[in-house]
Formats: C-alpha cells, sequence, structure tokens
C-alpha cells in the first residue's frame, strides 16, 4: 500500500510539473519572458505561486526545463545521443542513410521548440542563468555533429578535401537555428521543403554527391520532395 501511495504521489507531483512548464510555455510563446511572471504561471496552472518557485527556483530555471523539454517532445528527455534515431543514424553503413536520419529527427528537434526561440534569446540577453544554458545547447549541439561528421569520415564518405573540423563547421552553419529561422519562420518554407532542401545540400556539401539515393530516404517525411532523378 505504501508504494501505491509513493507512486500516486510521484505521479501527482509530475502532473503538477507539467501543467506549469504548459502554462509556462504558454505565456513565454504569447507574451514574451520579461513579461511573463511566476504569478501568472501559478493562476494558469492552477497552483500556488509558492509551488512554482519551490518546483522551480527561478524563471530562468522554468524557462530552460521548458525549453529542453519542449525540444525533446517528451516530458524526460535524454541527450540526442542516446535517443534511437540517433542510435541508428551512427549505425547504418550508407552515408546517405546517416545524413538523411540526422535531417529528419534533427530538424524536428527546431520544429518543436523554434516558438521558443524568441523567449530565450531574450532571456539569455538579461539573465546569465539563461545564457550558460543556451551555450550549454550550442556546445552539446556542435559536438553531436562533429560526432555525426565523424561518423561520416569513418565510413569513408567525406570529400577529400575535408577534414573532420572544416566539415563540423559547415554542418553547424547549415543546421543552425538561424538558416532554418530564415528559410521557414521568416521565408515560408514548408519544414518538408527545410529538409529536402537540407539534405540535398549537405550530401553535396560533405560527400560532393550530387544525385540521392532513394533508399537513403525510405520512409521519410521528405523523401518525395528530394529529385533523386
Amino acid at each position: 500500500m505504501t508504494d501505491v501511495k509513493a507512486r500516486t504521489r510521484a505521479e501527482r507531483a509530475r502532473e503538477t510539473r507539467r501543467r506549469m512548464r504548459d502554462a509556462a510555455r504558454e505565456l513565454f510563446v504569447s507574451q514574451g519572458y520579461a513579461d511573463t511572471t511566476m504569478k501568472q504561471i501559478a493562476a494558469d496552472a492552477g497552483v500556488a505561486v509558492q509551488t512554482v518557485y519551490y518546483t522551480f527556483k527561478t524563471k530562468g530555471a522554468l524557462l530552460c526545463e521548458v525549453a529542453e523539454v519542449t525540444a525533446a517532445g517528451e516530458d524526460d528527455p535524454v541527450p540526442v545521443s542516446r535517443r534511437a534515431w540517433m542510435r541508428e543514424a551512427m549505425a547504418v553503413p550508407s552515408t546517405q542513410r546517416t545524413i538523411a536520419l540526422v535531417v529528419e529527427h534533427g530538424s524536428g528537434i527546431y520544429e518543436r521548440v523554434a516558438v521558443l526561440w524568441p523567449a530565450v534569446n531574450a532571456a539569455a540577453a538579461a539573465d546569465p542563468e539563461v545564457d550558460e544554458y543556451w551555450r550549454g545547447v550550442a556546445a552539446n549541439r556542435r559536438s553531436g555533429q562533429h560526432a555525426f561528421v565523424a561518423r561520416i569520415a569513418e565510413l569513408g564518405g567525406l570529400r577529400s578535401e575535408l577534414d573532420v573540423g572544416r566539415a563540423t563547421d559547415i554542418v553547424v552553419v547549415l543546421c543552425g537555428h538561424d538558416v532554418y529561422r530564415g528559410l521557414v519562420l521568416d521565408a515560408g518554407w514548408t519544414v518538408p521543403d527545410y529538409k529536402a532542401w537540407l539534405f540535398t545540400t549537405l550530401i553535396q556539401q560533405l560527400l560532393g554527391h550530387r544525385q540521392p539515393d532513394p533508399e537513403a530516404l525510405r520512409g521519410l517525411s521528405y523523401a518525395p520532395l528530394v529529385d533523386a532523378s
């Protein structure tokens, strides 16, 4: 009976935490970071403001958790390197399939979290806690992209004139927030159009291939938009 009660308390705590995150996300998106207060978040989540402070300590820490959970698309985020799609991308023997999987699922992260970028950028400029978090996100992203490029090099697919460091620089820029924002949010491209462009650009830049392999795109959302003729 004690275990059942403990699990029930834990489940209630997780649900309360989720409600607070959801309320915070809506407010951060609709009115920005500076204009959102912990009192508003508490009211929208149906809890006392002391509960929000007890759980998250600061508004900056709450925003960081909201961004982390939103980007992952799950309540208990695991590092990208441990997600099933990345493990598959790092295990397949095809360089184009590796790139195709990273484009499919890596772009999905941006698709989920892009609405929070204005709040995160504004908070990072004013709150050292958020700035440190955002710098850590950038460092982790580069580390992951370096591992991805190293895998392509291991498979013997990297263009002869590129080393892993230079290729990583290219990937960091092409797969960066600014390119996604410029093409999808500002120019109005669909996400599948962006993915198709990114895949074809990466295989040209990293592999020197101008001919996409249809098999590498099997089962992916943007496959019909890639010209493999």
